[in-house]
C-alpha cells in the first residue's frame, strides 16, 4: 500500500519542521544571552524546585543583613552617645573634686556649680538622642516618646519610656538586641542606702550642694526654742549630754547652765562639751547649734532630742558630698558596663556578618551549579541547531517547488 501525501500536508510538515528548529534556536539563543540553563520549570523540574528553595534562603539572608545593618547603626550611635556621656560625667567629677576644696570661696563654688548644671542639661539631651529613623535610642518600645524629662530649673527628672528591648534576627537562630532601655542606663542606680536614684538626680544634688556652699561632710542645724529644763538631754553620736541647772559645773557629759539661764549661755557651754567626732559651731542665729561630722561618709553623725520639744530640727542631717561622689562613680561604672555590652554586640554583628557572607557565597555557588549554562556546550548546540534550521529551510524551498504540472 502506498501512502499518499497531499501538497498541503507536505507544505505543513515543512513549516512545522522549520518552526520547531526555529524554536530550538531561539531557546538556545536566550540561554546564551542570559547565561542560564533553566528558563522555565519545565526545563528541569527538580532543579527549578532547588532554585526556589535557594532563592528563599537568599531572601531571608537579605532580611538578616538589613536587620544587622539597622542594629549596627543604632549600636554605633549608642556607643558614640555613651562616649559623650562618659566625657561629661568625668568632667563633672573633676568639677566636684575641685569645687569641694575647702580653699574655694562661696563665689568660686557657685561658678563651678554653674558648669555642672550645664553639663546636667547636656546629659539629659544625650539621653534623648534619636537614631536616623527618628526613634529615641533609650525609650524602649515607646520609640516615638521622649524618654527623659526634667531640667536644672525643676530638679525633678522622670523616665517616660518602658523596659522593652527589641531583639532582631541577624542570622539563622541568631538574635541580638539593638540597644538598652533608658531606665537601665540612666535610672535605677543604687545609692549607699540601697535606694534607686537617677544619674541626673546625683548630678543635680552635687551641683546644688556647691551652689549653696553645702559642706562636704554630714551636717545638721538645730534651733533651741527655750533653755532645756534640768535633766533633759541631747544625744550626739551616742554620747548623752545632760543639762544641769544645779550649778555644780560640768561633770562628765553634764552641761552646767548658770543662773542667767539663757539659751545663748546654754549653747555656748554645749558647744564646749561636745567633742565626739563632730565639730559644733553657732548657727545663723544665736539660738542655733550647727553639728558637723568630722568623718567622711554617711552615718557619721547622729543626734537624739531628749529635751521634750525644746529643740527644733531646722535642717536634718545632710547627704555628704563624699556619698554623692561615690554615687557618681557608680554612674560611671554603669555607663562603662553599657559600653562593654554595646562593644560585645558590635563584635557579634561583625562575626555574624562574616557568617552571612559565607552562607551567601555557598548559596550562590550551589545555585550557579544548578542554573548556570555550560557556555561551550550551548554555543556548539546553537551552531548545530542553526545548521539544522538552515537545512530545513532549504529543504522546504526545494519541496515547495515540486509539482506534476512542471512535467507537462
Amino acid at each position: 500500500m502506498v501512502d499518499r501525501l497531499s501538497t498541503s500536508l507536505a507544505q505543513q510538515l515543512g513549516v512545522n519542521t522549520i518552526l520547531l528548529q526555529q524554536s530550538q534556536v531561539n531557546e538556545t539563543q536566550l540561554q546564551i544571552s542570559l547565561g542560564k540553563r533553566i528558563l522555565a520549570p519545565s526545563d528541569d523540574p527538580a532543579g527549578a524546585v532547588q532554585l526556589l528553595d535557594l532563592s528563599q534562603s537568599l531572601s531571608r539572608l537579605d532580611q538578616f543583613q538589613d536587620n544587622l545593618a539597622y542594629a549596627r547603626n543604632r549600636l554605633s550611635l549608642s556607643e558614640t552617645t555613651m562616649q559623650s556621656v562618659t566625657d561629661n560625667l568625668q568632667r563633672v567629677r573633676e568639677l566636684a573634686v575641685q569645687g569641694f576644696n575647702s580653699t574655694n570661696s562661696v563665689t568660686d563654688k557657685k561658678s563651678v556649680a554653674l558648669e555642672m548644671f550645664q553639663r546636667l542639661d547636656q546629659l539629659v539631651a544625650l539621653a534623648n538622642t534619636k537614631d536616623g529613623n527618628g526613634d529615641y535610642l533609650y525609650a524602649g518600645f515607646k520609640a516615638q516618646t521622649e524618654p527623659f524629662s526634667g531640667s536644672t530649673q525643676t530638679g525633678v527628672f522622670s523616665y517616660n519610656g518602658d523596659q522593652g528591648v527589641r531583639y532582631l534576627n541577624v542570622g539563622e537562630n541568631r538574635t541580638i538586641t539593638d540597644g538598652n532601655a533608658g531606665a537601665e542606663v540612666f535610672f535605677d542606680l543604687q545609692d549607699t542606702h540601697g535606694n534607686a536614684e537617677s544619674m541626673f538626680a546625683t548630678l543635680y544634688g552635687l551641683a546644688t550642694d556647691l551652689n549653696t556652699a553645702q559642706p562636704a561632710a554630714e551636717e545638721a542645724l538645730l534651733t533651741f526654742a527655750n533653755v532645756p529644763a534640768d535633766g533633759e538631754t541631747l544625744t550626739v553620736n551616742g554620747v548623752v549630754y545632760e543639762f544641769d541647772t544645779g550649778g555644780d559645773g560640768v561633770t562628765g557629759t553634764n552641761v552646767d547652765i548658770d543662773s542667767t539661764g539663757t539659751v545663748n549661755d546654754a549653747l555656748t557651754k554645749l558647744r564646749t562639751a561636745i567633742n565626739t567626732d563632730a565639730s559644733v559651731t553657732a548657727g545663723g542665729a544665736t539660738n542655733q547649734l550647727l553639728l558637723t561630722s568630722t568623718t567622711e561618709g554617711t552615718g557619721t553623725l547622729s543626734f537624739t532630742d531628749g529635751t521634750g520639744g525644746d529643740i527644733t530640727v531646722t535642717r536634718a542631717i545632710s547627704i555628704p558630698s563624699y556619698d554623692r561622689l561615690d554615687q557618681l562613680d557608680t554612674a560611671l561604672g554603669r555607663i562603662l558596663d553599657v559600653r562593654a555590652q554595646i562593644g560585645a554586640r558590635l563584635n557579634v554583628l561583625d562575626s555574624q556578618d562574616e557568617v552571612n557572607q559565607d552562607f551567601r557565597l555557598s548559596i550562590e555557588s550551589t545555585r550557579s551549579q544548578i542554573e548556570d549554562l555550560d557556555m561551550a556546550e550551548a554555543i556548539s548546540r546553537f551552531n548545530l541547531q542553526l545548521a539544522s534550521l538552515q537545512a530545513a529551510q532549504q529543504a522546504f524551498v526545494r519541496v515547495q517547488g515540486l509539482s506534476l504540472f512542471n512535467q507537462l
